[in-house]
């Protein structure tokens, strides 16, 4: 029994919600760690670490079959890992320190307009005009949500714009890439999302080890004091494992462009625990922010869903009538 792919896509979307609900937790987890005077290269490194270390004895327990990788995978996960994890990480750590948090996070997040891009290229996926809105209102609404149009929260030069581009462009790589394994041929040759999470955490901690090595070697060693390296394990099992676990998924099922879409609701939701739990206020510009990016989020898949039922009438339109 075959599973409709329209349920497929629908599942997708649902995991990607989940995941960005659940990502929404790692900007208050590193604000605590970064208040506790842990460095940032600390922080990604040793989080990095844990989770690859994790779901290395989680599979080799539950599931060990799904840590053996044919020879031809080794490259691509050597390379998605280098780049989407580890390279990234220090981007994005760079990226805070260069542009603030605010203007870091508007530059990250133009990563689905370079998913977008990369999926015309290499899968000659279609662009439509919804996406194309729904990549400007989510833009516009990140920007919104973060308060860039603060001319105190705005700081921005060209190392930092090329950083944060970068960043954006490498979390490209992670996503496309994992698009390509778990959705090409048939199942027996698709990549399991867990095995592609492991090893893709193993060579990005790899890639943060030698740079840390290389840059900060005194931010080598994990927070000795208790409370610290408890914060840190569980952000690293908690928002960051459990966020990218679910976004992998997500990819199983649906298209990288609207998934990557629908995780732009990481900000919003971020934004709200920060108002629940840190005392912050909202703003209406970012209100109309928040619309924004939600907008941007059902839009894509909204019309896919539309365009799949129309095309379901007219094929059953055009079926001929029994005798």
């Amino acid at each position: 029994m075959t599973r409709d792919p329209k349920y497929d896509a629908r599942l997708g979307y649902l995991i990607a919600a989940a995941s960005a609900c659940v990502w929404a937790g790692t900007s208050p987890g590193i604000a605590f760690l970064l208040g506790r005077g842990v460095p940032s290269l600390t922080i990604a490194l040793w989080r990095d670490v844990i989770i690859a270390a994790f779901m290395f004895v989680a599979l080799a327990l539950i599931r060990p079959s799904l840590l053996r990788v044919e020879r031809r995978e080794w490259r691509g996960l050597a390379f998605a890992g280098a780049i989407a994890i580890g390279l990234y990480h220090a981007l994005w750590v760079w990226s805070v320190m260069l542009n603030g948090v605010a203007i870091a996070v508007v530059l990250i997040y133009l990563y689905p307009a370079f998913v977008t891009l990369g999926a015309w290229l290499l899968f000659r996926e279609r662009i439509t005009a919804p996406q194309i809105v729904a990549l400007a209102l989510a833009v516009c609404g990140c920007a919104l949500v973060v308060r860039a149009y603060d001319p105190a929260v705005l700081k921005l030069s060209l190392p930092g714009l090329v950083i944060g581009l970068l960043t954006a462009i490498t979390h490209t790589v992670y996503v496309l890439f994992n698009q390509h394994r778990m959705q090409r041929g048939d199942r027996a040759n698709r990549l399991h999302p867990f095995t592609s999470l492991t090893y893709t955490m193993a060579f990005g901690a790899a890639v943060l080890l030698l740079l840390t090595w290389l840059i900060a070697p005194a931010e080598l060693p994990p927070p000795a004091e208790p409370t610290t390296a408890l914060a840190l394990i569980a952000l690293a099992l908690g928002p960051t494992l459990g966020g990218y676990g679910l976004f992998t998924v997500s990819l199983r099922y649906a298209p990288a462009r609207i998934a990557s879409l629908i995780v732009v609701m990481e900000v919003p939701i971020a934004t709200l625990i920060a108002v629940a739990f840190l005392g912050e206020r909202l703003a209406w510009p970012q209100v109309v922010g928040m619309i924004c990016v939600l907008t941007a989020a059902i839009l894509p898949g909204a019309h896919a869903e539309l365009s799949a039922q129309r095309r379901a009438q007219a094929a059953s339109s055009l079926a001929p009538i029994p005798d």
